[in-house]
């Protein structure tokens, strides 16, 4: 039985990352079905109930070294762990997991990870420090990898596959369904769904979307859902839109503790969805909803430029008349499940699981 731990940002009630959590999870027991995996979470206990997992605390170091001691392989991923926009305290630290990995003599992948910015130069030359002890990484855009080259990782330790939570299994839109009723909406009207969350100057954005929502409602009679992924802070930003609207009817709030397969099947019954959070509009994707992408970040540039599309605007740069002839015009497009570039994004994201077990097997091989 193989032994994997698993760290990145878990345990803090994220939908993004702990979908991506899930979907590791779901492609290693894919590969292997019995693997033994613990996780470093904000919230062991959390994460053990819903994952059917073992884990630890991640700011225990005792716990920490104890449990990598007991394992093969150390993934650091998914997601935008090495960057130091957010904190270079959090860069730190999964560099910090890396090393200790490397000084227990443990195979370390970093997978499917989303690298920077990072902007300082000391944090640039650690990165490329420790990049460089791990024995491989997977990156899921091409913008990362030309990150880690242009700091001086090693190319041949380098492999672009996608992100993590495409490898998601579509969900069946039953419980999503359920859920928007109970929730007072009637599917018999067109339905959108928005994703925002809170960044530096989102005032004018979120009143640029508000105008642009207001009109899709009068065009098609829709009803608007705000969407938070994460709990608390996008319930507030939500809030902040949802007083921004022109007209206050046919606007719901959900703002319910989900499930990565809750999050995907309410939005698999979206007629569109307009996003800021990467995994609200790769959950789109997952479920061939229609989405438009406000950008806040390169990650989500770089996304919806690889299934071929273009953000409809930034943070800074938006204008109402573009996002409601963008969302007019998608509902022209071919519907998503005949868009080549997902699929091949879906199975360059099971790379990343491939990869893994090719490394245990070298482990195995020494044996």
């Amino acid at each position: 039985m193989s032994r994997i731990l698993i760290s990145g940002y878990y345990g803090f009630a994220n939908a993004g990352d702990e979908a991506m959590l899930t979907a590791i999870i779901e492609s290693l027991r894919q590969v292997e079905e019995n693997v033994e995996l613990t996780v470093l979470s904000g919230n062991p206990e959390d994460t053990a109930s819903k994952h059917q997992v073992r884990s630890v605390y991640r700011f225990n170091p005792f716990s920490i070294i104890r449990a990598m001691n007991d394992t093969e392989l150390v993934l650091s991923g998914g997601g935008s762990l090495l960057q130091d926009v957010t904190s270079q305290r959090s860069l730190c630290y999964y560099l910090g997991i890396i090393i200790l990995g490397k000084m227990l003599g443990k195979k370390v992948m970093l997978f499917a990870q989303g690298i920077g910015p990072i902007r300082a130069k000391w944090a640039r030359r650690l990165t490329s420090f420790v990049c460089n002890k791990a024995d491989l990484i997977t990156v899921r855009d091409k913008e990362s990898a030309g990150e880690l080259l242009e700091m001086g990782v090693a190319q041949d330790k380098v492999i672009v596959t996608a992100d993590s939570v495409l490898s998601l299994t579509p969900e069946d839109k039953g419980s999503g369904s359920d859920l928007l009723t109970q929730s007072g909406l009637d599917l018999s009207k067109p339905v959108i769904g928005i994703s925002v969350r809170p960044w530096s100057g989102d005032s004018k954005c979120f009143q640029v979307l508000a105008e642009a929502a207001s009109k899709l409602q009068q065009l098609y009679g829709a009803q608007l859902v705000l969407l938070p992924l994460q709990y608390s802070v996008d319930v507030k930003a939500c809030e902040k839109l949802r007083k921004a609207l022109m007209c206050q009817k046919d606007i719901f709030l959900l703002n319910g503790k989900y499930n990565t397969e809750e999050f995907l099947s309410i939005i698999g019954n979206f007629d569109l969805l307009i996003g800021m959070r990467l995994h609200a509009l790769v959950f789109a994707a997952v479920m061939q909803t229609p989405l438009l992408a406000v950008s806040y970040d390169p990650k989500v540039d770089s996304f919806v430029n690889a299934i071929g599309e273009k953000p409809v605007g930034t943070v800074e740069k938006i204008d109402a008349a573009n996002v409601v002839q963008a969302a007019v015009d998608s509902w022209q497009k071919i519907p998503l499940k005949q868009n080549e570039n997902i699929e091949n994004l879906r199975q360059k994201a099971q790379i990343n699981s491939d990869k893994a077990f090719a490394l245990l097997n070298e482990v195995a091989e020494k044996r």
